[in-house]
């Protein structure tokens, strides 16, 4: 007999003696190691760590409110946890106090102890993983503030993979792609490749002032810790050729590829597929070991059983059941019982072939099963075990599976049988991988006769499984790029499709999508190909390749897909590239968006895919400028339950929806509602995000322009405590007006509230000194010539605001109310000098250049009105009227703009004295004796309607 030994061949007994030993010795070496040291105690300068030396899974971590709970099973780890803690000197930077209870609370707290560490408040945070090399939890404490580092937040790029995740992603350079390297939960897997739990992102920020240069080498240093640590709001300066490089990108037809679906997940490894031996509905163990006829010429034994057997044959059970009974009260219980029994089983199984019955089948299994133990006729044990494995693969029992197969496999290296080997060897091999053993897989794989009974692509697809289910990606490349030269063509498909999900998840994204690429032209007819055809576009993309064959790779994977998840997830990156990520949209480009609409008898998309399909969808919104709507559907996503590097893409894309917003108010003069946006969304969306001075400027210019100078005092005040905080680069949605510092937009706000409370002599002081700080700043002109106006400079204020329209590229003033200040500076200016033709000229551009901006505020309407009725006044006082109809049409249209004017009396007193003095005497008396009719009509306007009137009557009588 065999045991479940894989290397040695060694007697039963002897063997189990050996289990016994090394189970005691283990437990003694566990039991010795919670009576070493447990606690170990590391102070940074951002963080506090402990080390708690245990085994895994002993200990569970929980952080609520500024409590931070670690729960045992274990009494003994428990007490010596009690005893050392207890003489820990406790940080006051980070913890309170530490209380010990032997009954935690809580639903599934049944016999548990816990350790309660009160944080010092609750901006404290923790984060806690094992580290298998060490055998020890790791659990750091930091302060998730503006200068601390934040730990466990995002995977990275290790040195090697920064410069490839650079060029594939095109992305500033303050924001480093992250790495995409984190090992899953060893839990049973799917054999077929589906969508893992573990969820990764590319390109999220929150910039930090000053970045840990200590912590930053001593995480380098740790290659364990430095796989899944990195301060996710590192921010480098950007050199000139850098913002040239962003600059330039802002001119392609797309934006990259943060703007667009960016939540990207692990896909599984897959294993090699076994093949079931038999087909269970069709076919029972006499199949492997055929019922032979019996010599029953020899004597009357062997007669007996042949009679057996044709009843057998016949499917006449009742005397089938008869003549065994009969033959065993003559020959006695253990003459050919193993015949007997088999007979039995498979006259069971036979019968209940077409519509089982499950005792029935049960009790026939068990029999086989007892058979198979009992029995030394190693022929018939063989064909019960591959009937027995192919029922367990059926149900997809692993553990069962492993069980037979074990012994199966030591009864063929007993025979010598190694050609029959293979069968539990293979079984071996897919039963560790479904059961989630990488390292017996590893250990299995290395032994020399598995090397000797089965294809070396096998062995190699297994370990390939092995490495990547372990998350051990570099060891995975490494053992590809080792052992491809030798690998005959074409290659294992699980060794291609693994080694290109490593490639992938450290970044190296061409590398993965030749990978992918030759896995789809010689296996698309693997149900995991729908998950390479999808890789390659995302993969594409990531490089930012050629746009038309990205978006062609995406619908090769939407078409080709099997998969229904993974046709959706295609369907939802097409949209988000070519509906939210293209910069000029079309209407076709709008039409695919119906890809988001999911079939109505298709499976529900797991989290990770509705995570990413709640991101397309606010990101749509938020292109096409709904920002109400993106607003309200933000706040439906569950953010609060996600991880937090998750919800910090939200957040900033939140915090863009509410610039959006306020931007909106701005530009329609309505100061108060920019205000309370700022105010109701503050601290939910834009204080989670880094800084946008320009937001701070809005604000604090829409309090001036109401005369709320104490909340501009308080805008100013937090402002300028974060002017030396870097600014977001990311996300960017709504453009900007101007790009300026922090420092700088501040002391732009100053000059805004001195104009507004009319300090010329300060304004002119700072103004000054802004010029001198930023020479090429445009705007200093305009501001310029406000003061100038209202200084009564007119000249000045002319020169400084033409300097301001020669040298405006683009538009900086948003504002009506601005733009209204401007125009009437500039045309008062050239009125009051007496520039009469120029005025002409001037107003009607401006007039034309502002017919659709500022059509709902009342101040800019009052001025457009002003200049109108001034180019009136210029046109009537040039003396006698040449051309009479462009006089008229140019009244009749004021008069149609603006029909409530205060100018409507004069306007007409003008229209009358141009009809006269054009001897249109009829018409221009009308005009006179309607305004002297008129009650609305001013005594001034009337008085002059009456001489008109009198002076015609005077002229009528002396002709």
């Amino acid at each position: 007999m065999r045991t479940g030994c894989f290397v040695k061949m060694c007697p039963q007994k002897k063997f189990f003696k050996f289990l016994t030993i090394v189970f005691v010795f283990a437990i003694v070496l566990a039991n010795n190691a919670f009576s070493q040291a447990l606690l170990d105690q590391e102070k940074a300068t951002t963080y506090l760590r402990w080390n708690l030396f245990t085994g895994r899974d002993q200990l569970q971590f929980s952080k609520v409110g500024n409590k931070v709970v670690i729960k045992t099973l274990n009494v003994e780890l428990f007490n010596n946890l009690k005893n050392e803690l207890s003489d820990v000197r406790l940080d006051p930077q980070y913890l309170n106090s530490i209380q010990f209870k032997d009954n935690a609370n809580g639903a599934n707290a049944l016999n548990a102890m816990a350790v309660e560490i009160e944080l010092k408040d609750a901006n404290v945070e923790m984060f806690s993983f094992y580290r298998e090399r060490d055998k020890k939890y790791v659990v750091d404490f930091w302060t998730d503030s503006s200068d601390a580092v934040t730990l466990g937040k995002a995977a990275v790029l290790k040195p090697e993979e920064i410069k490839t995740a650079e060029v594939a992603t095109k992305a500033p350079a303050s924001v480093p792609t992250p790495k995409i390297e984190i090992a899953p939960k060893m839990t049973e897997p799917k054999i077929v490749a589906a969508k893992s739990k573990v969820t990764t992102v590319i390109a999220k920020e929150q910039p930090m002032p000053k970045a840990d240069v200590a912590l930053e080498k001593k995480v380098e240093a740790d290659k364990v810790l430095s796989s899944f640590v990195v301060d996710p709001s590192r921010i480098s300066k950007k050199s000139a050729a850098e913002l040239d490089a962003e600059e330039e990108a802002s001119k392609k037809p797309y934006r990259d590829f943060r703007y667009g679906a960016t939540f990207v997940w692990d896909y599984d490894p897959i294993a090699p597929a076994y093949k079931q031996l038999v087909n269970l509905k069709t076919k029972i163990p006499e199949i492997f070991y055929p019922i032979a006829n019996r010599n029953f010429k020899k004597d009357d034994k062997e007669a007996h059983l042949q009679l057996t057997i044709n009843l057998y044959r016949k499917k006449k059970w009742g005397l089938m059941y008869k003549s065994m009974k009969l033959f065993t009260e003559k020959y006695g219980a253990t003459a050919e019982w193993e015949l007997l029994e088999f007979i039995k089983a498979n006259a069971i199984l036979r019968e209940n072939v077409d519509v089982p019955n499950p005792e029935l089948f049960k009790n026939a299994l068990t029999m086989l099963t007892n058979l198979s133990e009992k029995s030394d006729n190693y022929e018939l044990k063989k064909a019960i075990y591959k009937y027995l494995l192919s029922y367990y693969i059926e149900k997809n029992e692993s553990l069962k599976i492993l069980q037979i197969a074990k012994t199966y496999y030591a009864g063929t290296r007993d025979n010598f049988d190694f050609e029959e080997s293979i069968i539990p060897a293979e079984a071996m091999l897919n039963s560790l991988a479904k059961l989630g053993q990488i390292d017996k897989i590893r250990e299995l794989s290395q032994e020399k006769t598995m090397k000797k009974i089965l294809p070396a692509q096998l062995l190699l697809a297994y370990q390939s499984y092995a490495y990547l289910r372990g998350g051990d990606l570099n060891a995975l490349i490494s053992f590809y790029e080792t052992n491809r030269v030798a690998l005959a063509k074409p290659i294992d498909p699980v060794i291609m499709y693994n080694t290109a999900e490593a490639y992938f998840r450290v970044g190296r994204f061409q590398e993965a999508m030749n990978l992918y690429t030759e896995f789809t032209k010689n296996y698309s007819y693997e149900y995991v190909a729908s998950n390479a055809y999808l890789r390659m576009a995302l993969c594409s993309d990531l490089m930012d390749k050629n746009y038309n064959e990205t978006l062609d790779l995406y619908k090769r994977a939407i078409d080709t897909s099997v998969d229904g998840q993974v046709s959706y997830e295609a369907r939802v990156r097409y949209v988000a590239f070519r509906s939210v990520r293209k910069r000029d949209l079309d209407d076709r480009d709008r039409e695919i968006r119906i890809f988001l609409e999911q079939d109505k008898n298709a499976t529900s998309p797991d989290k990770n895919l509705t995570k990413l399909l709640q991101q397309v969808r606010l990101r749509t919104l938020i292109v096409d400028g709904k920002y109400k709507e993106a607003l309200a559907y933000l706040s439906l996503i569950p953010t609060i339950g996600m991880a937090k590097i998750d919800a910090r893409i939200f957040d900033g894309d939140g915090a863009e929806i509410v610039y959006g917003i306020i931007s909106d108010f701005y530009q329609k003069a309505e100061y108060s509602q920019a205000i309370k946006a700022w105010q109701t969304y503050k601290d939910k969306y834009i204080d989670k995000v880094a800084m946008d001075p320009y937001m701070n400027f809005v604000v604090g210019s829409s309090y001036v322009k109401l005369g709320l100078y104490k909340g501009f005092d308080d805008v100013y005040a937090a402002f300028e405590k974060l002017k030396d905080t870097p600014n977001r680069t990311f996300p960017i949605w709504v453009a900007r007006n101007q790009e300026l510092k922090a420092s700088d937009l501040l002391s732009e706000l100053v000059i805004v509230k001195d104009i507004k409370l009319k300090n010329w002599d300060l304004v002119q002081k700072n103004i000054a000194a802004f010029e001198k700080k930023l020479p090429a700043y445009n705007k200093t002109n305009y501001y310029k010539g406000l003061v100038s106006f209202n200084q009564k400079d007119y000249a000045g204020a002319v020169t400084h605001l033409e300097n301001f329209f020669s040298k405006q590229d683009q538009r900086i003033i948003y504002d009506p109310s601005d733009v209204a200040d401007m125009i009437r500076a500039y045309t008062d200016s050239i009125y009051e000098l007496g520039q009469t033709d120029k005025f002409l000229k001037v107003s009607e551009a401006i007039l034309n250049d502002t017919t659709s901006f500022g059509t709902d505020n009342a101040y800019i309407q009052n001025v457009r009105e002003r200049i109108a009725y001034l180019g009136i006044e210029i046109t009537a006082g040039k003396g006698t009227l040449n051309n009479y109809m462009l006089f008229e049409k140019k009244i009749n249209d004021f008069k149609k703009a603006y029909s409530k004017s205060i100018y409507t009396g004069r306007v007409n007193y003008l229209l009358g004295q141009a009809m006269v003095a054009n001897q249109k005497v009829k018409e221009g008396r009308e005009i006179f004796t309607s305004l002297v009719n008129d009650k609305n009509t001013s005594d001034y306007l009337k008085e002059l309607a009456k001489s008109e009137l009198g002076l015609l009557n005077l002229k009528e009588r002396t002709l």
